[in-house]
């Protein structure tokens, strides 16, 4: 029988905005500061930590997680990689985490991701390569040979389909803001984000004191635009996972199912609702069962297309507010998104969440987790 695979620390810097906070500091650099604290936090239980293993999407080359790791306490003897699935890097090395504890290879995992838009290597197509024009700079990956649209096309393509409209949107980053301001100053806030310096106290995304006014004055004609899209962020986040039972140690929740799913490239944002929908089928759950919901914001038309194909209350998802206000660092994204979900559950003293992420490339991300009280 599987062994049961439960999250029992979750940790992150505050988002940077690119040349921001990390404008010179290496993403790896600020796994590395997250290993040390998490081992200092978690004192005997942390040791046994033999993997490693990360998501990453425009990084600084090389194998991203094992440069951190030997930069860390963990050492040269810990087993180290990285992945790569766009922003749905945490949930694939999650994933991967999770299916080393329950076959029984390894005991705890650190898994997760980081991202650094500050300090992406400028690139350039090598001239054999088809796609190569005149020594420009590759800006953002060919996610799929097969695509029409971009991403933004592709978000535009969702918002129409469920008929979500420019005000929501704007209404809905407007309460992505509002929500993380309350959620910053809260305790348990501290918890989970970890100040990197001085100056990296909060995201550096949140706004105060955002309207709906200076929404619209920054507002395009376009369905979607930068109001209501995810910017270019720096972050790093880690969770630790473990099958161990400790009497002194208690995890935060366990991981029920973990669903990643390929899709038509052009559906991509549309990811969010697909692989939901099929996580529930697989286990059985009704969307009655499911206390709260977090649905990955590099879009504000997703959290509400979701709500809107489940015929769910818009106050069930993203109730900390999300990528919009918290930035969306890629592959470190779902780090966010899975501690706002925790945080939610224990706030409300609630039992089952559900995570989503539609990502580029064509694939739908979904966990589902069980709060342990």
């Amino acid at each position: 029988m599987p062994n049961e695979v439960f999250i029992y620390d979750a940790i992150r810097v505050p988002t940077g905005k690119k040349g921001g906070y990390y404008k010179n500091i290496l993403s790896e650099d600020l796994v590395a500061f997250l290993i040390d604290a998490l081992l200092e936090r978690n004192g005997n239980f942390a040791k046994g930590i033999t993997e490693v293993v990360l998501g990453n999407s425009i990084g600084t080359l090389g194998n991203m997680s094992r440069y951190a790791g030997l930069k860390s306490y963990l050492g040269k003897d810990l087993r180290a990689s990285t992945v790569d699935l766009q922003c749905g890097g945490t949930y694939q090395s999650l994933r991967f985490a999770k299916s080393l504890i329950s076959s029984g290879e390894a005991t705890k995992v650190i898994a997760g991701g980081m991202e650094s838009n500050s300090l992406m290597p400028t690139r350039v197509y090598n001239k054999n390569d088809p796609r190569y024009i005149n020594n420009s700079h590759v800006k953002v990956a060919n996610f799929a040979p097969i695509s029409q649209y971009d991403l933004l096309e592709s978000a535009e393509k969702l918002a129409t389909k469920y008929g979500v409209g420019k005000s929501e949107m704007t209404e809905w980053a407007l309460q992505s803001h509002l929500k993380a301001v309350k959620y910053s100053r809260l305790p348990i806030y501290r918890q989970y984000v970890i100040p990197f310096s001085a100056k990296a106290i909060i995201d550096q995304t949140i706004k105060e004191n955002l309207t709906i006014a200076m929404l619209e004055r920054l507002s395009k004609n376009s369905l979607i635009d930068r109001t209501n899209t995810a910017d270019y962020h720096d972050g790093a986040g880690i969770l630790l996972l473990s099958n161990a039972q400790d009497d002194q140690v208690r995890p935060l929740c366990k991981i029920l199912d973990i669903e990643i799913i390929g899709i038509d490239p052009d559906q991509s944002p549309e990811g969010c609702v697909i692989a939901a929908e099929k996580l529930l089928y697989k286990n059985g759950i009704g969307l009655a069962e499911i206390d709260f919901f977090e649905i990955n914001e590099s879009f504000a038309c997703k959290p509400i297309a979701f709500a809107k194909h489940f015929d769910l209350p818009l106050g069930n998802i993203n109730t900390l507010g999300g990528n919009l206000s918290m930035g969306h660092p890629y592959a470190a994204s779902g780090v966010i998104n899975l501690m706002n979900l925790i945080s939610t559950l224990k706030l409300n003293k609630k039992k089952y969440g559900l995570v989503s992420a539609g990502i580029a490339g064509g694939f739908g991300a979904a966990v589902l987790i069980e709060n342990v009280f």
